[in-house]
């Protein structure tokens, strides 16, 4: 939820709370801000607006001024970032990048602060950039945050580059090769982890973005005209430099300019997406499969220049699991419906959302963090009790009167059997649960288009020793093959609590599928992606996915 809400360009914003498969995010107006590119809001656990910022000063969700004089530059690419305090629900910690173009000491900063919402009480931090050895560099335009794998702490990268902290003249372009910085964001403050040099140059201009996985870093290298991918650990925070993956820029169309500027993941971290930057010219979307070793790019998607200005600008990806980017100039964004799709399946819409009157998309939206966890298998679930026993045996009844059932790729037996696996503990087996997808009316002519069916989707614990505790189902998403699920809708399709799986034994939920639109027949998955809080035996946390493949027909 901390995602809920954008804020950025001049006075423009979005609101997610409305967002789901078959509906965009609510655009909202009225806010102070007015940046040509870096921005970062954040909201609290019910997704309500907490503040924003340009860089530069903070508004809080009524467009108060609460903070002004932090370190960053509303013309730096990625002008700041906002990370929530592991120690305390009500602070944050607002991390800030300088533009390349302001060289010269002490403004070309790479710092932070600790504001507490509700005083407003902001403690600027000592300058994260003035650490030993570092004299000689200065920060690109480009900071990032991956969640810890513990889903508690947090990592923030940054890239220092050598010869650009005033000793040099002209713009400030970066002249010397590029540094990975990282520090550890945790209930202790921040600590600086650690340097990794990359042995290679890095342009100033352009995104620096994690992945959702938290296991990569992609870098959009402005007028190096490439993107690099490195391997990132999010247990340890370490970068592996000799598992850089290098995606080249085409040379064709022929109109295009190179420069590399927007760069994001797709919700499955499977798949790449870039825009390149060039005023007067079109605006070109590369995709680039990441499952090959060899990156290549794909171009999907064009975007006509409005006249003069540039056509594309940031990509990022919202909570609803679509990538939007940035028409700058303009009152529209556009968007990537369906990014974990290879080809132009993936159906890049130019003109997606239309914001209101005297709102502006410039270059930039807002800098987020790519994988939160939000505690997503803690949803209040306080452990079999009777009540939650009574309506699942409940829907279970229903859902053995189904016709249709179709069991996830597993060696799972039927679900509604009384078959119990041997001991997980002892057998060396891989402790993942049992998903089945309870179809209404046959295998085939499920759901006809301006229909809605009920389905059901089963889980089951098939082991005799373990208990999954906390368990929830996090997202439900349709995947279509080739066709585009902007008017299918899936109800509820996310954070369904499933309480606890006892040994040897299965939890029902139900769903409705409404279509609303012609032309949505086809072959589609239903994907669910389920975590649960830990195992009677074994503690940690662990998430999974499935996927079922229905038909949709005509009617």
């Amino acid at each position: 939820m901390i995602n809920q809400n954008w804020v950025f360009g001049r006075n423009a914003g979005l609101d997610f709370s409305t967002a789901n498969t078959a509906n965009p995010p609510t655009p909202t107006s009225g806010f102070m801000i007015n940046t040509f590119e870096g921005c970062a809001s954040i909201s609290d656990a019910n997704g309500n607006l907490l503040f924003y910022t340009d860089g530069l000063t903070v508004w809080d969700s009524s467009n108060k001024v609460r903070v002004t004089g932090l370190l960053g530059d509303p013309s730096s690419t990625q002008s700041s970032i906002i990370i929530p305090d592991p120690a305390d629900s009500n602070q944050y910690y607002i991390f800030t990048i300088d533009g390349s173009s302001n060289p010269i000491p002490p403004f070309n900063h790479f710092n932070g602060g600790l504001l507490h919402v509700g005083t407003w009480n902001f403690t600027q931090l000592s300058s994260l950039m003035t650490l030993p050895g570092t004299t000689g560099f200065s920060p690109a335009e480009k900071i990032t945050a991956v969640q810890h794998r513990n889903c508690k702490d947090f990592w923030v990268t940054t890239i220092l580059q050598e010869g650009t902290d005033g000793t040099t003249t002209g713009s400030g372009v970066g002249n010397g090769q590029g540094t990975f910085r990282v520090f550890s964001v945790n209930s202790s403050g921040v600590q600086h982890v650690g340097d990794t040099p990359m042995k290679i140059r890095v342009h100033e201009l352009g995104y620096l973005k994690g992945s959702p996985n938290g296991q990569m870093l992609a870098i959009a290298n402005g007028q190096n005209n490439n993107v690099l991918v490195y391997p990132f650990d999010n247990a340890t925070g370490a970068i592996n430099i000799g598992g850089l993956r290098t995606v080249n820029v085409p040379n064709t169309p022929q109109d295009i300019n190179r420069t590399v500027y927007g760069v994001e993941f797709s919700p499955d971290s499977n798949v790449l997406y870039y825009g390149n930057l060039e005023p007067g010219t079109p605006g070109y979307i590369f995709q680039v499969d990441l499952s090959v070793p060899l990156l290549t790019s794909t171009l999907v998607g064009t975007i006509p220049n409005a006249g003069g200005r540039y056509a594309i600008g940031a990509l990022q990806l919202g909570q609803d699991g679509r990538i939007y980017f940035a028409r700058d100039g303009e009152n529209q964004l556009g968007a990537i419906l369906n990014p974990n799709v290879l080809g132009v399946g993936c159906n890049v819409n130019n003109s997606y959302i239309t914001l209101p009157q005297r709102t502006t998309v410039y270059l930039g939206l807002p800098n987020l963090l790519p994988n939160p966890c939000e505690d997503p298998c803690d949803c209040g679930c306080t452990g079999c009790n009777k009540d939650a026993e009574a309506q699942n045996e409940e829907l279970i009844e229903r859902a053995k009167t189904k016709y249709f059932t179709i069991k996830s790729k597993s060696t799972c037996s039927n679900p509604f059997g009384e078959h119990c696996e041997s001991s997980a503990v002892n057998s060396n087996v891989n402790f993942e649960p049992c998903f089945y997808f309870h179809w209404g009316d046959g295998s085939n002519d499920q759901i006809e288009e301006h229909d809605t069916e009920v389905f059901y989707i089963t889980v089951c614990n098939p082991f005799k020793d373990v208990r999954y505790n906390e368990f929830r189902i996090t997202k439900v998403t349709l995947i279509p093959s080739t066709h585009p699920i902007d008017k299918i809708q899936i109800v509820p399709d996310r954070f369904i609590c499933l309480d606890c799986l006892e040994p040897c034994s299965c939890q029902t939920r139900e769903f409705a599928m409404i279509t609303r639109a012609n032309n949505t027949a086809g072959n589609y998955a239903v994907e669910v992606e389920y975590c649960y809080g830990h195992l009677s035996i074994i503690t940690g946390k662990s998430k999974g996915k499935v996927s079922f493949d229905i038909e949709i027909t005509e009617d």
